[in-house]
């Protein structure tokens, strides 16, 4: 674990395993050495040690959103409530909520049982609203939640903890926790490798060769497999992952270590992160070392490369929270790649023409508990040889994604849009007006 971590750690990590080189055979071929693919990967050789199974990486472990994630576990899957019923039913919108709390609590299982240091700290999350506007949706939500039975609490003004006084209200929900996403997926590699996994890493995948055997193939070698699991997120428009998944990116800072009178004032952000209502509302945590990573400071389409750096937006956020923090700066800010839908809903199944081809993606910002759980899902999947376990009631166990509009046109109307959602961004407590993306108004985060 030297010199591993979350990008706020110090330090950093470069590729040490292996390329691909020449043909291999094995009964399970994974894509992608992110949370999903890992998760796969551990589950499939807990379920069936004897499998063979390979894992490629066209980076590094964790080198997409799995290493750049700001470390927040919680419930929540796809639209919010209030549309959830109206879209799917009430009883798809239970199920669906309970099915987010249950992944939760598999990541908190998967963390003790195996014993993965990754700075696991449970406790709860608070969606903030910042004006009556939104304090109102607040209601609605929180009247679903009571309609369809499930753990989500308003908090009234006068309730709010006092990081959180100058909001209007809040919805708290339970099952949480914060951990270092880094660490956690780069243990789970090597919890794999003990039981038998290999990992090549360097070694992009440039086609999928689908026949009797999928051949995955990469400029080194190819792996012949059985059955083949694209766990690429952002990454995957080319390697048969679903249509309808947009790659996009977003920053995420943190400040630099904060005074003890700041850490006293704000210790509740360590159990209790606060995540704006919103899209691309700031949201804080308090890390172990004393600073507060924050997110919500700009989106650019695309998955590739970085943001440019925006230290101004993320510092106004963060100084906003408390008088002690009036001249906090941040000490470095990144990008991490995320993979939206137009419905809000992840996607995990297999190829409409191809039921060895699996692939799990679109986390729509939400992914930490998400993708570990659906590659967990995957595994049960191709050793069990049915889906009922989730198809029954969840609506993003399906092909594809809703279709979304792309071209050279289009891809400038949603630059156009991003560029507004990040200038909004820069205004902490001044969210959103309209409501032209329904699922992601109760923020993004990375």
């Amino acid at each position: 674990m030297s010199g591993y971590g979350a990008p706020w750690a110090a330090g950093g990590y470069t590729a040490t395993r292996p390329r691909l080189r020449g043909t291999h055979r094995c009964d399970v071929a994974v894509i992608g050495a992110g949370l999903t693919g890992l998760s796969t990967a551990v589950e499939l050789l807990e379920l069936d040690p004897d499998l063979r199974v390979i894992t490629v990486e066209a980076d590094h472990v964790a080198a997409g959103a799995s290493g750049r994630g700001t470390g927040l576990l919680g419930p929540r899957v796809g639209p919010p409530l209030s549309v959830a019923r109206r879209r799917y039913g009430d009883g798809v919108a239970r199920a669906s909520y309970l099915w987010s709390v249950s992944a939760v609590q598999h990541v908190l299982d998967l963390v003790r049982r195996h014993r993965i240091s990754c700075d696991l700290v449970p406790g709860t999350q608070l969606v903030v609203a910042s004006d009556e506007e939104a304090a109102e949706d607040q209601r609605r939500e929180a009247d679903a939640a009571r309609v369809l039975g499930l753990p989500v609490s308003l908090v009234e003004q006068g309730a709010l903890p006092a990081v959180a006084a100058r909001y209007v209200s809040g919805l708290r929900y339970a099952s949480a926790a914060t951990l270092d996403p880094a660490a956690l997926a780069e243990q789970l590699a090597r919890i794999g490798e003990q039981r038998g996994l290999t990992i090549y890493e360097r070694s992009q995948v440039r086609g999928i060769r689908r026949g009797l055997l999928n051949r995955v193939v990469t400029d080194d070698g190819e792996i012949v497999a059985d059955h083949v699991v694209v766990a690429v997120n952002a990454f995957g428009a080319a390697l048969g992952a679903p249509a309808g998944v947009v790659g996009l990116r977003v920053q995420a800072g943190v400040t630099q270590k904060l005074s003890d009178e700041a850490v006293a004032a704000l210790d509740g952000l360590r159990t209790e992160p606060l995540i704006g209502h919103g899209e691309l509302s700031p949201y804080f945590r308090l890390i172990p070392d004393g600073r507060i990573v924050v997110g919500g400071g700009a989106v650019e389409r695309g998955p590739f490369g970085s943001i440019a750096p925006a230290p101004g937006k993320l510092e106004a956020a963060v100084r906003a929270l408390s008088p002690t923090l009036a001249d906090v700066e941040i000490e470095s800010s990144w990008a991490g790649p995320i993979a939206m839908t137009r419905d809000g809903l992840p996607v995990v199944g297999h190829h409409p023409e191809d039921p060895w081809l699996h692939h799990a993606g679109g986390c729509n910002g939400h992914g930490l508990a998400v993708s570990v759980c659906n590659g967990a899902h995957l595994a049960r999947w191709i050793v069990d040889g049915d889906e009922d376990d989730l198809s029954v009631a969840l609506p993003w166990v399906r092909p594809k994604a809703p279709w979304v509009p792309r071209g050279r046109l289009m891809d400038r109307v949603l630059d156009r849009y991003l560029a507004h959602l990040t200038a909004a961004a820069g205004q902490p407590y001044a969210p959103i007006q309209g409501r032209d993306a329904e699922p992601a108004r109760r923020g993004t985060h990375v």
